[in-house]
């Protein structure tokens, strides 16, 4: 009896030494998970327009992807319209379509170019003012690409709006079930991560944000057999996607990803924007590339179009290398000369290379850059194949002599001989910068089942919806597809719970 008597007192200071964890219930209109460009541009609009919004994030801060975008794709802008673009919205649809060999959901890609004008003037008249339309194509009369007056702008821009308005932005807090009544999506269920409160948001409309699966390997490794190097915001895992499983929903070509080129493998840098932005456009500059054997296996011109040269990188295997020598080097330094090729926006085409000898050198000793005084030392310390490594180069360098690639025909302008020591050899791995489709929706953002029907109150916006690519990204026919139609599929799904509401 004692030693009952001095547990129950034991329980009851425990229970007051750890206080059960309360759940909370936040009951609203909608509910968005996941804090990026579609998720704060989906949240703005619809707190804007009197409905009751929460946005929950994964992070610790808004913005996701968002924070890296660069510029957004529209056809028939106000800008486009200025410069004198005479593109229309008809003829990029069947551009797209054709790039894409029509694997699209065609009304949904309709719905999304016709949308984009407008987009790129309420964006405008939400702060946030475009610098430029422009083209990363030398000579391309079709400017899509609407440049952001500096990356993050958009997510911050949405977040200001969504609080000025009453909205409830929940960071730290993801999303971890997708509830549902009657067949209907009824809410999230998601945790404090500071708390670990089980925090559970009632809505009516349910609208999935989450970015796609970039930061999920194993989904990445099943769906392209290599283990690739993730880069931008982390946390995309594929939550969204998942969710929208749980409730029925499908895969709408499932697979294909951004694969921005090979890059080496410096953790916080995506494409040129980090500190050895310098080193990594040499990886954009079409210069001679390498298989793991030491062997050129490609048109080299084609890295200025990385997701199609993403693809024949991919073929060649987990490591790609490219080969140049100090000549090469020499001209990037050279006022007048410098970069062949601009990497993102943030290397220009003729940029001097300032820091580039100092990065390589530091290269050299983080063991991502290798250099020899001979061909055959610089392959071997590559671990690849002397011989092989020095009958490409031969090969370029009698090509730079005629200004002929007998080879696979690369543009003269590209051609640079490898004959003058010290030689380096640059090692990289394909980075991705997300994944391309999620599940199958409606041209309005809803997703439906196996048998094309509405799983009601429930959306997949961004990358947490499919039915947009073929293969690969359409950087070639549509610069900025990618955060454009994050944005635009927010504004479309927020416009079709606008058009429910009216209704009842």
């Amino acid at each position: 009896m004692k030693l009952l008597r001095t547990l129950s007192v034991m329980t009851v200071a425990m229970a007051f030494a750890f206080p059960a964890v309360a759940d909370r219930v936040i009951n609203a209109d909608v509910v968005v998970v996941g804090a990026g460009a579609s998720g704060t541009v989906a949240a703005a609009s619809a707190q804007e327009a009197g409905l009751k919004t929460v946005l929950l994030e994964k992070n610790a801060f808004a913005g996701g992807a968002g924070n890296f975008m660069e510029g957004s794709f529209a056809v028939e802008s106000f800008m486009q319209k200025k410069a004198g673009v005479k593109l229309t919205k008809l003829e990029e649809f069947n551009r797209m379509g054709e790039y894409h060999h029509w694997r699209i959901n065609a009304p949904l890609v309709k719905r999304f170019i016709d949308e984009s004008p407008e987009t790129i003037q309420w964006v405008w008249d939400h702060g946030v003012h475009w610098k430029e339309v422009k083209s990363v194509w030398a000579g391309n009369k079709n400017l899509t690409w609407h440049i952001y007056p500096k990356a993050g702008s958009l997510p911050a821009a949405m977040v200001q709006t969504f609080e000025k308005h009453g909205g409830r932005l929940l960071l730290q807090t993801p999303g971890k079930k997708l509830l549902m009544k009657d067949g209907r999506a009824s809410g999230v269920e998601a945790e404090d991560l500071k708390t670990h409160e089980k925090v559970t948001v009632n809505a009516k409309y349910v609208l999935l944000a989450t970015g796609g699966y970039n930061f999920n390997p194993k989904l990445v490794k099943e769906f392209t057999g290599q283990d690739l190097v993730p880069s931008g915001a982390p946390g995309r895992t594929g939550d969204g996607i998942e969710m929208a499983f749980s409730a029925g929903a499908v895969g709408d070509n499932m697979g294909p990803m951004m694969i921005n080129g090979a890059f080496n493998p410096l953790p916080g840098e995506a494409i040129c924007n980090g500190p050895n932005k310098e080193l990594r456009a040499i990886f954009r500059q079409s210069q001679l590339y390498l298989d793991g054997a030491g062997n050129r296996f490609f048109n080299e011109q084609l890295t200025l179009d990385w997701p199609v040269a993403s693809n024949a990188i991919l073929r060649a295997g987990e490591w790609t290398y490219i080969l140049f020598d100090n000549a090469f080097v020499k001209e990037l330094g050279t006022k007048g000369k410098g970069y062949l090729n601009p990497c993102g926006n943030f290397i220009q085409r003729h940029q001097v290379a300032k820091e580039l000898p100092r990065m390589i050198q530091n290269g050299v000793k983080r063991g991502d850059v290798f250099e020899g005084a001979t061909l055959e030392e610089v392959a071997k310390k590559a671990g690849l194949n002397p011989s092989n490594v020095k009958r490409a180069a031969a090969d370029m360098t009698k090509f730079a002599k005629s200004g002929k690639d007998t080879q696979f025909g690369k543009d003269r302008y590209y051609i640079r001989a490898v004959s003058q020591g010290p030689y380096y050899i640059l090692k990289g791995k394909l980075h991705t910068l997300t994944s391309l489709n999620g599940v199958k929706v409606t041209e309005n953002l809803q997703v439906v089942d196996k048998n094309e029907k509405v799983i009601p109150g429930l959306y997949a916006l961004g990358h947490d919806a499919g039915g947009v690519y073929g293969d690969s990204y359409d950087l070639r026919v549509g610069e900025g597809t990618a955060s454009s139609f994050a944005i635009n599929s927010a504004r479309i799904a927020v416009k079709n719970i606008l058009s429910q509401e009216k209704k009842l």
